[in-house]
Parts: structure tokens; C-alpha cells; sequence
């Protein structure tokens, strides 16, 4: 009997010392589990902060996905006038080719009547001025007149050449 007390007071240490180390490692899980509801907690607060802070985020990229959809809408729209423009101007620059050719004509036209103009004035002054000394000459065979001429003016109460 006494290997048997011996025995069951070594089992009941045994015992005990499973107990206890159970107890620990009961106490410790409890302790563990304790920390990850709390680091679960934690991260569920974390979670929603961060939901909150991305939800004004969200809203933004809507928005700037319509002002990007309206944008390209407008791109598109600048574009077709910007085409509607270079044909315009093409259109205009052919306009105004045809318009300066036409405008070169008539200023050679132009210049050529000047030009013409300007002769016929000389010729008028000449016979204007050969048409009154003739008479003169009629009038007074007696005055000599190559004193008077087109080349000639009067100055200083003088008749002298035309500088």
C-alpha cells in the first residue's frame, strides 16, 4: 500500500502540476484572447476612421470623374471648331489670294492711268502754254520771245531759268 500512496501521491503532484500548468495556460489563452479582442477592436475603430476618411475621397473621384466625362465632351466639342476653322481659313486665305491678284491688277491699272494722266497734264500745260504765246506773238510780232518759256519763272520781278 505504501507503493500505492507512493503512486498516488505522485500522481496528484503529477496532477497538480498539470492542473496548474492547465490553469496558466488557461489564464494565459484567456490573456491572448483578451489582447486580440482588443487589437480586434482597435482595428475595427481603425477601419472605420479610415471608411470615413475615404468616403468624402470616393465622393471626390465621382466628382472628378463627371468634370473629366464633361471635359472630354468639351475637348471634343473644341476640336470640331478648331477643324471648322481651318477650313474657314483656308476658305478665306484662297478668298484673299484671289482678291490681292485682283487688287495688283487694278493698282498696275491704276498706275498706268497715273502714269497716263500725269503726261496728258504735261501736254495740256505745254499747249495751254504754247496756245497763249502764239496769240502774244500774233498780237506783237515786234517782242522777242524766247525770253518766255515752260523751262522759265519769274523771280524777284526777273524771268530765270527753273531750277
Amino acid at each position: 500500500m505504501a507503493k500505492l500512496e507512493e503512486n498516488l501521491t505522485t500522481s496528484t503532484k503529477i496532477f497538480t502540476n498539470h492542473e496548474t500548468a492547465l490553469y496558466l495556460e488557461l489564464a494565459s489563452l484567456r490573456q491572448s484572447e483578451k489582447d486580440a479582442k482588443k487589437a480586434l477592436h482597435d482595428k475595427g475603430l481603425e477601419a472605420a476612421e479610415l471608411e470615413a476618411r475615404i468616403l468624402p475621397l470616393r465622393t471626390c473621384a465621382v466628382e472628378l470623374q463627371d468634370l473629366v466625362a464633361e471635359l472630354k465632351g468639351k475637348v471634343v466639342n473644341l476640336e470640331e471648331r478648331a477643324t471648322q476653322r481651318e477650313i474657314l481659313l483656308r476658305q478665306v486665305e484662297g478668298e484673299l489670294s484671289e482678291k490681292t491678284e485682283s487688287l495688283a491688277g487694278t493698282i498696275e491699272s491704276f498706275t498706268k492711268t497715273e502714269e497716263e494722266l500725269t503726261n496728258d497734264a504735261a501736254e495740256a500745260y505745254g499747249e495751254g502754254f504754247q496756245d497763249p504765246i502764239a496769240q502774244f506773238d500774233c498780237a506783237h510780232p515786234e517782242v522777242d520771245l524766247n525770253l518766255f518759256g515752260e523751262s522759265k519763272c519769274v523771280m524777284e520781278g526777273q524771268i530765270v531759268p527753273r531750277e
